[in-house]
């Protein structure tokens, strides 16, 4: 009887698959719940091993690689604002002309007695 432990995904390629698989699982989670990502957009993980035996067939070399593709950012929207005062052209996030109209007054001064 043989107790050799025999090749499988543990042990192959130095036992790297296991610990790739978990931080790619690890990517994929994140991605997930980033707020900032589709919610119901697939993610995918690919194991490859590509086997390159030799020309004896006795002996091989296995390469050993992880893709992960995940959902991209979801794209974000707003406003913006353009003033033109002869040939000066500028942008603003907020209508400036709204500053006015949410100005906080300042407190006023206590008039001395």
């Amino acid at each position: 009887m043989d107790v050799r432990e025999t090749m499988n995904i543990g042990n192959i390629a130095r036992g790297a698959a296991p610990e790739v698989f978990e931080h790619a699982l690890e990517q994929v989670l994140k991605n997930i719940s980033d707020i900032n990502t589709s919610a119901t957009q697939k993610r995918k993980i690919v194991l490859s091993f590509v086997f390159e035996p030799s020309e004896t067939r006795e002996l091989g070399e296995v390469t050993f690689g992880c893709e992960v593709k995940l959902a991209s950012l979801k794209a974000a929207k707003g406003n913006f604002f353009i003033s033109k005062r002869g040939s000066d052209i500028r942008a603003y996030a907020r209508d400036p002309r709204q500053d006015d109209l949410f100005r906080e007054e300042p407190p006023a001064s206590p008039k001395p007695s």
